[in-house]
């Protein structure tokens, strides 16, 4: 190419770029170009159901571990003028399983657990369910909170509400792709859930279950109150069977 021909073909991309620039040709929204047959890959489903009649009986056994959790805490106090150093974000249990009134909910979770790892199309031929952790938690009347978090080297994860109303805390589950963090927009609307929302928030009641996969980050948000807010926390791993012959990839 001579230079002239380069000079030339430079400057029509120039004024080009110059006409673009001057001239934007901008779609609004709504006017739609294409009709889309949309299909839904990769979601992260929640999973809700309750159990009513557990509600009395599981508060009833955690009621002296959360009193003995309570006690601890007083005695550790340091600086009782400091409100923040009274009680932490959350009362939090030793391993439950330990107990027999909570054997039943501990096999439930196992099993339904299982269920829903079997339902994603995950393969658990040598595989067996291990519950990890099964806690029960208890705000403080001070304040409680839970930071976003997920529970790694898990797989499935879920919580069995105690005791809770419209005015306590809630769990909010939060957008686990890490690639639409990095160029995410502003919704129009937070308070409407939409493909480009970041967070979902759910209101709970005592006797409901909620189970989840493990890598969806979830928080729960920040009460203070007279009512009382009480959970069982749980945690299940799909581990390697030690008894099994058959080969199974990671």
């Amino acid at each position: 190419m001579s230079k002239e021909s380069k000079k030339q073909e430079e400057s029509l991309f120039i004024s080009t770029q110059q006409e673009a620039q001057s001239k934007p040709q901008m779609l609004m929204p709504g006017q739609e170009q294409l009709e889309f047959n949309v299909e839904e890959t990769f979601k992260c489903p929640i999973y809700i159901s309750k159990k009513p009649e557990w509600v009395e009986p599981l508060n009833k056994a955690s009621d002296p571990i959360i009193e003995r959790l309570k006690k601890n805490w007083k005695k550790k106090i340091k600086d009782p003028k400091d409100p923040a150093k009274t009680m932490p974000n959350s009362l939090h249990s030793e391993l439950l399983w330990q107990y027999p009134e909570f054997k039943e909910i501990a096999n439930l979770i196992l099993q339904q657990s299982w269920n829903i790892l079997s339902w994603q199309g995950y393969n658990l031929t040598g595989r067996i369910p291990l519950l990890t952790e099964l806690w029960v938690q208890e705000f403080p009347e001070e304040g409680g909170f839970h930071d976003i978090h997920e529970h790694g080297n898990n797989h499935i994860s879920g919580f069995y509400f105690l005791k809770c109303n419209e005015k306590t805390s809630h769990p909010v589950f939060w957008d686990p792709r890490p690639g639409k963090k990095m160029t995410d927009l502003q919704m129009k609307d937070q308070s409407k859930i939409n493909y480009g929302s970041q967070q979902v928030h759910y209101k709970v009641k005592p006797g409901q279950f909620i189970f989840f996969n493990s890598y969806m980050p979830h928080s729960y948000v920040h009460h203070k109150g007279k009512d009382k807010f009480r959970f069982i926390h749980f945690n299940l791993q799909a581990t390697l069977d030690p008894n099994s012959t058959t080969k199974t990839t990671s």
